[in-house]
């Protein structure tokens, strides 16, 4: 698993106190969307597997900070590295052994708040893939962002809850979303203007049916093409 790697929960002990975060709410999520009309004609039900990463519940660490002060009081957060094709699967090093990630966070008690809305996000998903709206993110025509207006854990003055995250081909009929943050954003964010921009975005069923083609999620059938014919075009002039 993406998410802190089998562990079901996170203690912290400060100050001799000790709080315990549960992470089941992230564990095992699944949206089934029946009656899918792919592009070739088929019509089916889709699974796609939800893989929360630990980045929607922890934050960068600062560069004051001790690292071993941080594991002692278990709020240092690490990860193995999963392969981006398969990221159900660790990647395993020459001797065998799970390879640990150089990305090392800490815990975050508001990420974690805001990480228990997302189960609502996998629901609101399931019950309308036609109508939650997904923007290319920046700098990454792989990373889609999307978002729920109405959530339940969080400060009330946030407008919206943010989710960015990737979709991997796992077979005919089944998705991998890798989410690789969530957090909460103000009604003045530029992502809340884009994302009530109806024309800027597409339906996750448009990208969904993308990735099954074996395309980018925002690649539509003429601009694969189109790229298809200039690469062609391109081999001919070199010759």
């Amino acid at each position: 698993m993406t998410i802190h790697d089998g562990v079901s929960d996170i203690k912290i002990v400060e100050d001799g106190r000790e709080a315990s975060y549960s992470l089941e709410h992230l564990w095992d999520l699944v949206v089934t969307i029946p009656n899918f009309h792919f592009e070739d004609g088929r019509t089916d039900t889709v699974e796609v597997f939800v893989r929360p990463t630990n980045h929607v519940y922890s934050r960068a660490l600062k560069p004051e900070e001790d690292r071993n002060i941080l594991r002692q009081t278990g709020r240092l957060i690490i990860r193995y590295e999963h392969h981006e094709d398969a990221p159900n699967k660790i990647k395993k090093g020459d001797d065998g052994n799970p390879v640990v990630s150089s990305d090392v966070r800490a815990f975050c008690e508001e990420k974690y708040q805001s990480s228990l809305n997302i189960p609502d996000f996998v629901d609101a998903l399931e019950a309308g893939p036609a109508k939650l709206c997904v923007l290319a993110n920046r700098d990454d025509d792989r990373s889609c962002l999307t978002a729920l207006f109405e959530f339940e854990h969080g400060p009330q003055q946030k407008e919206c809850f943010v989710v960015i995250f990737k979709l991997h081909k796992l077979s005919a009929r089944q998705l991998s979303m890798v989410i690789e943050t969530a957090f909460l954003i103000d009604g003045d964010d530029f992502r809340v203007h884009l994302l009530n921009s109806k024309d800027k975005g597409k339906p996750f069923f448009v990208i969904a049916n993308n990735v099954f083609a074996n395309r980018k999620p925002f690649e539509g059938k003429a601009k694969k093409r189109a790229k298809k014919s200039y690469k062609k075009a391109k081999k001919k002039r070199q010759k």
